[in-house]
Parts: C-alpha cells; structure tokens; sequence
C-alpha cells in the first residue's frame, strides 16, 4: 500500500475536496450579492458526512477526493426587493468558517503524510 491511500490521508483528501468545492460556491455567492433574483446555493454537509462515513466503510479507496456534491439552492435569512436573497455577512462568515476547516484538513494531511513518510525511512539516516 502506497502512503497516499492510507485511510486518514483519503479522509482528508476527500474532506479537502468537500471545502474546496464549498469555496467555489461561496465566492459565486458572495459575487453575485448585488444580481437581481440571485439565490444562494451551498452543498450540503449530510451528503459530505455520508461520503466520509462511506469511505471509512470502505477504507482506502482511488476515488477519494474526486467525488462532486450537487449544490442546492440556500436563501439567507432575507430576500430583498430584487429578489437577491444573498445575505453578505452570512456568505462571509460561511467562507471564513470553510477556509479554516479547509486549513485545518490540509494542515492534518501534511503533518500525517510526514510522519508516515519518517516512520517508513529506514533507521540510522
């Protein structure tokens, strides 16, 4: 088995991938907070536990990472008189919360794929 297909770091490849998309969509959000008739979309975070509750189930697995969540329409708390229901501030602090959980998966991913890669070295280098 490779490195790269241990489970942990296909948890967090795949957990990367989720917040990447994420970010995708929130950016589109937050530019088109002054579009006419604009409804926000999201993806949704049960369809981003159940993928991680399947590759658990499923252990290592090529795919990781790679799988797309459909995004869905997520009006904010209030529409205004254009039809735009994207709220800035909610937007904003939805992708200041996903950039830091993004971090936080990539951080993990490095500091696990260093330490496998210093346990696999051969000893006395």
């Amino acid at each position: 088995m490779s490195l790269d297909n241990a489970p942990t770091l296909a948890i967090l490849r795949e957990s990367m991938a989720f917040h990447s998309q994420r970010h995708d969509l929130l950016t589109r959000n937050i530019a088109n907070a002054n579009t006419p008739g604009y409804t926000p979309q999201d993806v949704s975070e049960a369809d981003f536990h159940h993928a991680l509750q399947q590759q658990l189930r499923n252990s290592a697995s090529p795919a990781a990472g790679n799988r797309s969540y459909e995004a869905q329409d997520s009006p904010d708390s209030q529409t205004t008189v254009n039809g735009n229901s994207v709220i800035l501030e909610e937007q904003m602090v939805r992708a200041q919360e996903n950039r830091m959980r993004y971090e936080t998966a990539l951080t993990l991913y490095q500091k696990s794929l260093g330490l496998m890669r210093m346990a696999a070295r051969p000893v006395g280098r």
